[in-house]
C-alpha cells in the first residue's frame, strides 16, 4: 500500500508540470568503458550525481550515497570498516563474505567501500548485474567513482568544515600545469571528530574518536597526437584508538549506552598506483588499465558486549592485487560499437583472527585461552569479454559475453594456547592444511532498446552477474563455498521531456541462485558462508530530476522491492518466503535546492528506509527517515553554508546481530550542526 502511494505520488507530480525555459543537461557517464556516454543511450538503470549535488546534499563519504540512490542500501559496523557492505536492487552482501556491489575508483577495482569522498566530478551507478564488462562480484551492479581529472589551466580551492562532536575537515586541492604536455593534479583531506558513542562502563563520551587522512596525485603526460598516459596514487589512513560502539538492541539512545570492558580500536591504511594509457588507432582505441592495490585493516573488538571480561577479538586483513585491464574500442563506424578486452588478476588475501576467551569468568573453572586463527587465499584469474551494439532502424540491439575464470589456492593454521581442550571440545582443534578450487563463469548480456522517439526511450535487458566462490578462514575452517549468480530481467524506459524533467523507471526481476549466506555458530559469536538458498528480487525504480523555474532544482527517486528467500532452510528452520535480510522494502528520497540571483543558496534533502529486517526470521527491523537541510552564500571564488544534518535527531541502527539469545545494535549519526567555508583561486 505504502508503495502504491509513492508512486502515485510521483505520477501526479509528473502530470503537473508546466514547460519553462531552463532546461536539464545530458548527463553523460563513463562506466560503460566506452567513453563518455549519454545516459538515454544506455539500456540500463543508471543513477548519476555529480558534484554540484555531492556538494548541496552534504555526501562526502561513500556510505552516505544510500541517501540519494533509490534500492540502494549500506549496512555501516564502523569507522572506515572492512566490514561495511552494500545491497542493491535487493542482492544484499555480508559483513564476512565476498562484495556483491562492486566499487570502482577510476576504473580501479577498491575491495572495501566505506571511503571519504573528495576532488570528484560525479559517482555513476549502474543497477543490476554488470557481469559482461565487470565479471566478479558485480552481480547487484556497480558504484564508479570518476575523480577530477588534470585540466589544461592552473587551478586550486581550499575548505574548512567543522560541526558538532569536535569533527573537523580540512580539503585542498591544486591543479598545475606543468608545460604543454604535462599537468600534475594533487588533493589532500584531513578529518577528525571526537564521535558520538558514550561507554558507560569507562564514562567516556570520546571512545568513538577518529582520524581519516586521504591524498590523491595524478600526472597527466600528452605523448603525441594519438597517446596520452595517467598516472595515479590514492592513500588513505584512518585511525581509530578505541573503538566501542555496539551495545544492547532494546535500549533506548544506543549512542550513549555501550557498556564494555575492553575498549578496541580500528585502522585502515590502503594505497594504490594506477597508469591508464589511451591510445587511438586507426580504426579503434587502445585503452590499457594497470593497477596495484594494497587494502590493511587492524580491527579489536570486545566481542562478548559486555562490562564482564569475557570474550575479545583481534582481527587482521591485508589484501594486495595487482590487474590488468586491456580494451579495444571501436570508433562507432556505420552504425556498429563494439568493445571487446581482456583482464587479469592476481590477489593475495590474508586474514589472521586473535580470539581470547576467559574461561574463568566463564564460570569453567580453567585458566583463559586465546584461540590463533590464520587464512591466506591466493587468486588468479583472468576473463576474455565482448560487447556490440547494432542499429536496426529505430530498435538498437546490444549482445555480450564474458568468460571469467579464476582459481583459488587457500592455506590455513589453527592452534589454541593453554593446553587445556576446552578450544578442541569446542570445536577448535589444532589444524593446518592446503585446499585449492576453480571456479568460471560465462556471462551474457542481451539489450534492446527502441530509439523511434528523441525524448522517450524504452527498453528490456537481460545480463547475468556472479559473486566468486571461496573458502572459510574462522568457522568451518577450510570449508568450500561456491559461486553464487543472479539473473536480470529489467523493462524501463528514459524519458527527457518539456526540456525540464528527466523522468527514468525501471521495473525488474532478478533470479538469484546458491545463493551464499552467513550461517551463525549455536552462540551467534561468529559465522561461516554456506551455500543455503535460492532466492529472487522483483521490484520497480522511479528517478526524477526536475527544474520548474530558473534557480531551483528538485531531485526524487523511489524503489519498492520484493526480495525473497524463495528456498532456505537451516536444519528445522524454514526461511522459505522471508524478507532478506539487510535490504529496505522501500527507498525514498527527495531533495529541493533555490540559487538565488543574489548568490543565496537554501537546500534541504529527506531520505526513507522501510521494512529493513536484520534477521532470516523476520522478527527484528526497522524503518526509518532522514533530514537534513543547508543554507548559504555563494560568489565566484568563495562559499559560505550552515548545514545540519539528521535535524530531527532521529534514531535509527547501521548494523544489528544475535549473540547468545541477546541482540546488539550499531546506532547511525545522530543530529550535528556546522559551518563550512571554500575558497577557490
Amino acid at each position: 500500500m505504502k508503495s502504491k502511494i509513492i508512486i502515485s505520488t510521483i505520477t501526479a507530480l509528473s502530470l503537473s508540470l508546466i514547460a519553462q525555459e531552463t532546461k536539464l543537461n545530458d548527463v553523460m557517464v563513463t562506466a560503460t568503458k566506452q567513453g563518455d556516454k549519454k545516459i538515454s543511450a544506455i539500456s540500463g538503470s543508471v543513477s548519476v550525481i555529480d558534484e554540484f549535488k555531492l556538494n548541496d546534499f552534504n555526501i562526502d563519504n561513500s556510505t552516505s550515497l544510500q541517501n540519494m540512490i533509490p534500492s540502494f542500501y549500506i549496512t555501516k559496523t564502523g569507522p572506515a570498516a572492512m566490514e561495511t557492505f552494500a545491497s542493491l536492487r535487493g542482492i544484499a552482501g555480508s559483513m564476512s563474505g565476498i562484495p556483491s556491489v562492486g566499487f570502482y575508483v577510476d576504473d580501479v577495482y577498491y575491495s572495501g567501500l566505506d571511503m571519504n569522498l573528495f576532488d570528484v566530478e560525479r559517482i555513476e551507478i549502474l543497477k543490476g548485474p554488470q557481469g559482461t564488462l565487470y565479471g566478479r562480484n558485480s552481480e547487484a551492479g556497480i558504484i564508479n567513482i570518476v575523480t577530477k581529472k588534470p585540466q589544461q589551466y592552473d587551478s586550486g580551492s581550499i575548505g574548512i568544515d567543522y560541526s558538532s562532536f569536535n569533527t573537523l575537515k580540512t580539503d585542498i586541492s591544486i591543479n598545475k600545469v606543468i608545460n604543454e604536455n604535462m599537468i600534475l593534479r594533487a588533493a589532500m583531506r584531513y578529518s577528525k571528530t571526537d564521535g558520538y558513542f558514550t561507554n558507560k562502563y569507562t564514562n567516556s563520551d570520546t571512545i568513538s574518536k577518529n582520524t581519516n587522512k586521504d591524498v590523491r596525485v595524478s600526472l597527466y603526460n600528452k605523448i603525441n597526437d594519438k597517446a596520452d598516459i595517467v598516472i595515479s596514487y590514492d592513500k588513505q589512513k584512518n585511525d581509530a584508538p578505541n573503538h566501542a560502539e555496539f551495545t544492547d538492541f532494546d535500549l533506548k539512545h544506543l549512542r550513549k549506552n555501550t557498556n564494555v570492558d575492553y575498549l578496541g580500536s580500528s585502522k585502515k591504511d590502503a594505497d594504490g598506483l594506477n597508469l591508464k594509457v589511451n591510445y587511438d588507432a586507426k580504426n579503434m582505441k587502445v585503452v590499457s588499465v594497470t593497477s596495484f592495490r594494497n587494502e590493511k585493516y587492524d580491527v579489536a573488538n570486545d566481542i562478548d558486549f559486555s562490562p564482564m571480561d569475557l570474550m575479545d577479538l583481534n582481527f587482521n586483513k591485508d589484501v594486495e592485487n595487482i590487474s590488468e585491464e586491456l580494451r579495444f574500442i571501436s570508433n562507432e563506424k556505420d552504425g556498429i560499437e563494439w568493445i571487446g578486452g581482456l583482464f587479469l588478476l592476481s590477489e593475495k588475501d590474508k586474514r589472521e583472527y586473535h580470539t581470547r576467551m576467559n574461561f574463568a569468568n566463564m564460570g569453567m573453572g580453567v585458566p583463559a585461552e586465546t584461540l590463533h586463527q590464520k587464512g591466506k587465499t591466493e587468486t588468479t584469474g583472468a576473463a576474455l569479454f565482448g560487447e556490440m551494439s547494432s542499429n536496426f532502424e529505430d530498435i538498437k540491439v546490444t549482445l555480450g559475453l564474458r568468460y571469467d575464470r579464476e582459481k583459488k589456492n587457500f592455506t590455513y593454521f589453527q592452534q589454541g594456547t593453554g593446553g587445556t581442550g576446552v578450544l578442541t571440545s569446542m570445536g577448535y582443534p589444532n589444524q593446518n592444511g592446503t585446499k585449492s578450487d576453480t571456479f568460471d563463469a560465462w556471462l551474457p548480456k542481451l539489450s534492446i532498446s527502441y530509439n523511434q522517439y528523441h525524448n522517450f526511450t524504452p527498453y528490456f535487458t537481460l545480463s547475468r552477474g556472479f559473486k566468486s566462490g571461496g573458502f572459510n578462514d574462522s568457522e568451518n575452517m577450510g570449508s568450500s563455498f561456491k559461486p553464487e549468480f543472479t539473473t536480470n530481467y529489467e523493462l524501463g524506459f528514459k524519458s527527457s521531456l518539456l526540456d525540464n524533467l528527466q523522468l527514468n523507471t525501471a521495473i525488474f526481476y532478478i533470479d538469484w541462485e546458491d545463493m551464499q549466506v552467513e550461517v551463525p555458530t549455536a552462540s551467534g559469536t561468529s559465522v561461516y558462508t554456506n551455500n543455503a538458498a535460492k532466492a529472487s528480487s522483483k521490484g520497480i525504480e522511479i528517478e526524477i530530476d526536475y527544474i520548474p523555474t530558473d534557480g531551483l532544482n528538485i531531485t526524487m527517486g523511489t524503489s519498492y522491492i520484493d526480495a525473497t528467500y524463495d528456498d532456505y532452510k537451516e536444519g528445522a528452520s524454514d526461511y522459505t518466503n522471508k524478507n532478506v535480510v539487510d535490504s529496505p522494502k522501500i527507498t525514498l528520497n527527495f531533495g529541493a535546492n533555490y540559487r538565488m540571483e543574489n548568490g543565496f543558496y537554501i537546500g534541504a534533502n529527506y531520505s526513507k528506509f522501510q521494512d529493513v529486517y536484520f534477521d532470516k526470521e523476520n522478527t527484528k527491523s526497522q524503518s526509518y527517515g532522514i533530514t537534513n537541510a543547508k543554507l548559504g552564500y555563494e560568489e565566484e571564488d568563495y562559499d559560505f553554508y550552515i548545514y545540519g544534518n539528521n535535524i530531527f535527531d532521529e534514531e535509527y541502527i547501521t548494523r544489528a546481530f544475535e549473540v547468545n539469545d541477546t541482540w546488539y545494535a550499531r546506532a547511525g549519526d545522530p543530529q550535528s550542526f556546522g559551518v563550512a567555508v571554500k575558497y577557490r583561486f
